[in-house]
């Protein structure tokens, strides 16, 4: 109860604080919010990414064409409605982690407001990131973290491809979602350029990014390595443009078992600064695979990311009624031991889901993030005894009741 009261005081004082007192007010609150659980959760591990696509196999083409993907129908058996548009592509990993398997999806008809996210994020990326411009989307805040995969750049340059290069992180926008990817060299530097015209499109769409608000990079690293190592797997993270950083960070830790990770930006966001927070949620070895959330102060960012979600929002609405919509194809999806703890604790925080079948039978657990409903999770096991699944044609029949 003492912390709870706690909680609610130091909440109030977020509208008007220092950067560095808001700081010291959001790890204190962290601290508090996070009570222990009774139950400890079994661990997770990754089992692949799955996008909402206009174009399912354009999509899994693309990675194909730029990073070497190899495409296959739907690597990870990730959740797929009957009568779908469906195509995957694997990435295999040079470590013993982080194979990237992809899944893209949509309905047998497309979903027009997702076809619309997906346009917007390409012609905003497009302009932001062409040799004139030479700024920032905010879109580029909904992505995946990968080292680098065999980019392509070839393949690039022949095509046209809007992409900016900073330091040793690449950006390109994902053909079909309203998402982008982030692939750092630093690891593998497997970043091939093959000829002159290589290198002049190179150069012509490398620049750097000002951070102002941003650790310094060798204080960065330091403080990275301190704190549970550097990641250097091929997939590692997944990051989101939210609502709510603080909430979307304490649903991860409170369901999903993740923890607080060193993060270089501060929080809460103000004039000046993006805010963001990461958390650590999947063990690899001796570091871990990522959530960042990064909420915006900018009026025009935060916007974007508030229709993103309340989007989301409405569609995970028919979780309830036993209806998966084609918005909650974007999701992340883990493979645990049991099932049941985590359905515990989204009935504990009172937060929709669906239990279904995948199509070999395993069970999964379909859910959003409150508040942040963009976040989208599947947790995939063989063991579910507190809650009956329903079959996949089950829930296609409830979706064509709404």
């Amino acid at each position: 109860m003492i912390a709870k009261l706690a909680l609610s005081l130091f909440a109030s004082a977020f509208a008007d604080c220092s950067r560095d007192l808001c700081n010291d007010i959001s790890l204190l609150q962290r601290q508090l919010a996070l009570e222990p659980e009774s139950e400890s959760l079994p661990s997770l591990t990754l089992l692949g990414r799955s996008f909402y696509s206009s174009n399912p196999l354009a999509s899994a083409k693309f990675m194909e064409r730029y990073l070497s993907g190899t495409v296959v129908e739907n690597p990870g058996d990730l959740v797929a409605l009957p009568g779908s548009v469906s195509a995957g592509t694997l990435l295999k990993s040079r470590t013993p982690y982080g194979d990237y398997n992809i899944f893209f999806a949509r309905g047998d008809s497309s979903d027009q407001r997702m076809d619309d996210f997906g346009q917007r994020c390409k012609k905003d990326f497009e302009m932001q990131t062409s040799p004139t411009v030479r700024g920032w989307s905010h879109w580029g805040d909904l992505h995946d973290g990968l080292a680098d995969y065999d980019f392509n750049l070839s393949n690039a340059a022949a095509d046209g491809m809007a992409f900016f290069k900073h330091g040793s992180v690449t950006r390109m926008y994902l053909q079909g979602t309203g998402y982008t990817f982030e692939l750092k060299e630093n690891v593998f530097g497997s970043f091939p350029v093959e000829s002159a015209s290589d290198q002049a499109y190179l150069d012509e769409r490398t620049w750097m990014i000002d951070e102002p608000c941003r650790e310094d990079p060798e204080v960065e690293m330091a403080l990275a390595a301190a704190t549970g190592g550097i990641n250097n797997h091929m997939w590692w993270k997944s990051t989101f443009a939210v609502v709510n950083a603080w909430e979307a960070e304490k649903f991860a830790m409170e369901v999903l078992g993740a923890t607080d990770g060193y993060c270089p930006f501060p929080y809460p966001p103000n004039a000046s600064c993006t805010g963001a927070l990461w958390s650590k949620a999947v063990a690899q070895g001796d570091t871990n695979w990522e959530l960042h959330f990064v909420e915006m102060f900018d009026s025009a960012g935060h916007e974007i990311a508030v229709k993103f979600h309340e989007y989301h929002a409405q569609q995970a609405e028919a979780l309830k009624k036993g209806c998966m919509m084609d918005s909650l194809y974007d999701n992340i999806a883990f493979s645990t031991s049991t099932l049941d703890p985590f359905a515990q604790r989204l009935e504990k925080a009172k937060t929709p889901y669906l239990a279904m079948k995948t199509s070999a039978g395993r069970y999964a657990l379909i859910f959003a993030f409150p508040g942040n409903e963009g976040i989208a999770v599947q947790l995939q096991s063989d063991t579910l005894t507190l809650v009956k699944a329903k079959d996949q044609d089950e829930v296609k029949q409830a979706c064509a009741s709404l």
